[in-house]
């Protein structure tokens, strides 16, 4: 496949920014004019590019609004919206510019949803010591509503993602198929992290909890929604397919999709590791105080090394890299603390994994793969395994480059067991 540059991370984002398109969250030149300006591994020459492309496609959504056009409008505030993510995505947490950017995202993602075809609720979801986690809630447009009751979907974010970037994939296609879903940001995501500080925590059926009692009690007291709640998914990518594994433990739950999902976070990250160097670690003959000056020597020598140390230690709320690792071994589908997650799973999986060595931050074999075989209490006519091997049909981490493809694969699974069945849906509802 083309790559825009010689460099893993930028050639990944940049994919992952141009894979939006389709959902309205990239312009073709737009994109083309902030590639001609950036600089391999300069995250400063990456933030000017994208901030002012983020600043343009603002002032054209401000524009298009003022003057009625309220279909171009949401188009321009969702690529601004985009746009003000990526120019801070490079940055570690603690630069002064990464909340404002943030904040400016939000505000165009905001102004956007106003303005879509079906109604989209603004909600805050109480979690602990008084705050909130914040969440859009979609509904279908009525043209698109399916007989009777309408099924959820929530979408749960990894640990770059923002509830944003999560429109492009379910929040574009879901509505549009009649189903309502729900975009969350949870501790250790977007601004609960950079603002707030919450990092991330592996045991995310607590907060899933937390999201199905508030949905529950919104069910309940505004029934015009109707919101079907024996008809509820959940789905993540990569570490949120990891969460979406641990929410399907709730019974509340009825189906799940786990793209490109870890067993085991520390698993994964040693894999990155020189294993002899990882043996004299575990044994104590390596100090963390010698990982930790390892570790910023190869900071210093790879700007991707540097970038993902920034944010495992800044989402896992440690400082440095040695107790990051440490942290990772509690984010597992089996530790002595949470027991075996998968034994607790019942309900229908689709599981997906990146394939052909395109992986970034999962690994089939030692993710789906291991995960469909231990998913024990599933019946296997409940379970569907999806590893494609070409960018194009899904097989970069979290099917980057390939949403539309992917939100095929899933809600066909979805419609298959929740009983929708479009061969023979009448045309108007």
């Amino acid at each position: 496949m083309f790559k825009f540059f010689n460099s893993f991370i930028f050639d990944f984002e940049l994919t992952r920014l141009l894979g939006s398109t389709a959902a309205g969250g990239c312009d073709t030149c737009e994109f083309l004019t902030a590639v001609g300006k950036i600089k391999k591994h300069d995250a400063e020459s990456w933030h000017d590019a994208w901030k002012e492309q983020a600043e343009r496609a603002e002032a054209i959504a401000n524009e298009a609004a003022k003057d009625g056009l309220n279909m171009l409008a949401k188009n321009a505030y969702l690529r601004a919206a985009n746009y003000f993510r990526a120019a801070s995505y490079l940055f570690p947490n603690h630069d002064p510019r990464v909340v404002p950017l943030s904040e400016r995202s939000v505000a165009a993602f905001v102004h956007a949803t106003s303005l879509m075809d079906g109604p989209v609720l603004l909600v805050d979801i109480p979690y602990e010591k008084g705050i909130n986690m914040p969440a859009y809630l979609y509904l279908p447009p009525q043209e698109a509503r399916l007989p009777g009751k309408t099924p959820l979907l929530l979408y749960f974010g990894g640990a770059d993602s923002t509830k944003e970037e999560l429109h492009f994939l379910f929040g574009y296609s879901g509505p549009q198929l009649g189903y309502a879903v729900l975009l969350l940001e949870g501790p250790g995501q977007g601004l609960l992290l950079k603002k707030s500080g919450l990092p991330l925590r592996p045991d995310f059926e607590a907060c899933a909890d937390k999201v199905l009692g508030f949905l529950q009690d919104l069910a309940a007291s505004r029934p015009e929604l109707q919101l079907d709640m024996d008809r509820i998914a959940v789905a993540g990518a990569v570490t949120g397919g990891y969460f979406a594994l641990r929410a399907a433990t709730d019974a509340r739950v009825k189906a799940c999709v786990a793209i490109d999902p870890f067993f085991s976070m520390f698993e994964l990250a040693m894999t990155r590791v020189p294993q002899a160097f990882v043996s004299l670690w575990e044994s104590g003959w390596v100090t963390d105080g010698m990982f930790n000056m390892t570790a910023a020597l190869q900071s210093w020598m790879s700007f991707q090394v540097r970038w993902e140390l920034g944010l495992g230690v800044s989402s896992m709320g440690v400082e440095s890299p040695a107790a990051m690792l440490r942290r990772f071994e509690d984010f597992s589908l089996d530790t002595d603390k949470y027991g075996k997650i998968l034994d607790r799973v019942l309900c229908p999986v689709l599981l997906t994994g990146p394939g052909g060595g395109a992986e970034m931050y999962s690994s089939a074999e030692t993710g789906a793969v291991k995960i469909h075989k231990l998913l024990t209490m599933v019946p296997e006519s409940n379970k569907e395994l999806w590893i494609p091997a070409e960018a194009a049909d899904g097989g970069l981490s979290a099917s980057i480059g390939a949403w539309p493809l992917l939100a095929q694969r899933s809600f066909r699974f979805l419609d298959k067991h929740f009983g929708i069945d479009r061969k023979i849906m009448p045309e108007t509802v």
